[in-house]
């Protein structure tokens, strides 16, 4: 397995805050350059889904697809209190243009699909301006280190998406329009380059974080996370509880090949950490000199 050393380097000392800029080398300082940053101030906000409001999305998903599951709406619940401290959230997903630097100065091995597809050559999905797809959550970690970053965790994903009024999806309440909030349901049977869809971005300027690609978080997946202290607030949490490197991860937002109902900005879904596939790639967070607003 290609990434089996990793998985002793990693030993879960993940988020790396303390790299300073100076010590980044060359051409991570270059890539750091081209990464817009959206600053997210510190403060509480609700997370998750009532039971009346996960049952009202999953009533509406099964109306479109017979294969989504009660138990998918379920995790969302119950809604609860998070404070975050203050953050930046990369405005775009990372792209192949950014990754490919990556690539070059660190020797890592290019992204590969599902089955082992050469999604790096593909025209579909190679373009400089398209998200990188078809790396692994690993990979997509190493990345956020190299720049002195880290992906985000669950909870400062839904607070970007989401921001202090609990909004549906990233743009407010109204659900999407094909072709004008996102890349979904197989519109274009691909991915776009990142900020296509201004309509669909948060009102401080986060593009794509409905469809495009699934977003790796840094978070293991559990289900019942939300049912354990959801009557008091949690502080910048991070659920990496079992400490388990082939455990599920936590993917967010959905993509291009999957319909409205995996657009909803508390969805929470999964994939393994060591696979790839050409429908997931990923932002990175990095702390914000900001003050509590």
């Amino acid at each position: 397995m290609r990434y089996i050393g990793l998985l002793f380097v990693i030993a879960y000392t993940i988020v790396c805050y303390n790299v300073s800029f100076a010590d980044l080398d060359t051409e991570a300082k270059k890539t750091l350059s081209t990464i817009e940053w959206i600053s997210i101030p510190e403060g509480a906000f609700l997370m998750g889904s009532t039971e009346a409001q996960a049952d009202t999305a999953y009533t509406d998903a099964k109306l479109r697809s017979s294969l989504l599951e009660k138990h998918t709406f379920d995790a969302e619940t119950p809604q609860h209190n998070v404070y975050l401290s203050a953050f930046q959230i990369s405005r775009y997903e990372i792209t192949n243009a950014q990754y490919r630097t990556f690539i070059k100065a660190t020797g890592r091995p290019t992204p590969r699909g599902h089955n082992g597809e050469e999604t790096w050559k593909a025209e579909d999905f190679n373009g400089d301006k398209q998200p990188v797809v078809g790396v692994t959550w690993f990979d997509a970690q190493a990345f956020a280190e190299w720049i002195g970053g880290s992906l985000p965790t669950e909870a400062q994903w839904e607070r970007a998406a989401r921001g202090t009024q609990a909004r549906i999806y990233p743009w407010g309440n109204d659900p999407p329009k094909a072709r004008q909030h996102a890349n979904f349901a197989r519109r274009y049977n691909k991915t776009t380059p990142v900020g296509q869809f201004s309509k669909g971005s948060t009102s401080n300027g986060i593009a794509d974080l409905a469809g495009n690609v699934w977003e790796w978080c840094l978070d293991e997946y559990d289900p019942s996370l939300y049912s354990r202290d959801s009557d008091k607030t949690r502080r910048n949490p991070l659920n990496l509880r079992y400490r388990d490197v082939l455990r599920a991860r936590v993917i967010r937002g959905g993509a291009w090949d999957v319909g409205s109902a995996f657009l909803r900005s508390s969805l929470r879904f999964k994939y393994f950490p060591l696979d790839s596939t050409h429908t997931i790639g990923f932002r990175v967070v990095r702390p914000s000199p900001e003050i509590k607003k």
